[in-house]
């Protein structure tokens, strides 16, 4: 298991996944609205609000992609995958990442606990095989 979260974590850092950003970011540049994938990404939800232990709908947030093979930059991070922003409830991804199970629970973690943090009780202990970290 430990062996297990090193290599996610490692991917993490080659992926770049984002840890949210301030409220007042706007959308990352690029950004396009998309209508996230009903039975996959319910799935994915399912499985984060399973191992939170909290029940908290998927109703609200909203999902944008940015096209392209690489990451993005928001807020005073750059190069990432992914990002929950607070501020509007939103989660975008990296147009090649937007269905990578690892990428799309780490944001939902993120916006399931309304964190930008990676409290480690979450994203190690409870759901770190789910997530990248």
């Amino acid at each position: 298991m430990r062996r297990l979260n090193e290599l996610l974590a490692g991917l993490a850092l080659l992926f770049g996944v984002g840890c949210g950003s301030d409220v007042t970011d706007p959308l990352p540049k690029g950004a396009i609205a998309m209508d996230p994938p009903p039975v996959i990404y319910g799935v994915y939800w399912g499985e984060i609000s399973g191992c939170t232990g909290l029940g908290v709908s998927m109703d609200g947030i909203r999902f944008y992609y940015v096209p392209g093979d690489g990451g993005f930059s928001s807020g005073s991070s750059a190069d990432v995958v992914g990002v929950w922003q607070p501020g509007n409830n939103s989660i975008t991804l990296a147009e090649y990442v937007k269905d990578n199970p690892l990428v799309v629970r780490h944001e939902m973690l993120h916006a399931i606990l309304r964190r930008t943090d990676h409290p480690p009780e979450y994203f190690v202990d409870r759901c770190g095989v789910l997530v990248t970290h």
